[in-house]
C-alpha cells in the first residue's frame, strides 16, 4: 500500500485550505477529486479529514472501474 500513501501525500501537498469566518472553521479541498472536501477546527485535521476522504475517493472509483487520474493501479478480478 505503499503507492497509495506516497499518492495521498502527494495529493495532499497541493490541497487548498482556506478559514470560512461564516462558520469560524478550517476547510480543505483537492482540486480534480470531486466530493474530496473536509472541514473542521484546525489546519491538520482537515488534512487528515481529506486524507481519508481520499482514499475512500480512490477505493470507489476503483470498485467501479474507474481510472483515478495520477495513480496507476492495476485491478485484478477473480472468482
Amino acid at each position: 500500500m505503499l503507492k497509495m500513501q506516497k499518492f495521498v501525500e502527494d495529493k495532499l501537498s497541493n490541497a487548498e485550505y482556506r478559514l470560512d469566518d461564516s462558520v469560524k472553521e478550517w476547510c480543505g479541498w483537492i482540486k480534480g477529486f470531486p466530493g474530496v472536501y473536509a472541514q473542521g477546527d484546525s489546519v491538520e485535521s482537515v488534512r487528515q479529514d481529506l486524507a481519508e476522504m481520499l482514499e475512500e475517493y480512490v477505493f470507489v472509483s476503483l470498485l467501479k472501474d474507474k481510472k483515478v487520474k495520477g495513480l496507476n493501479i492495476q485491478t485484478h478480478q477473480y472468482a
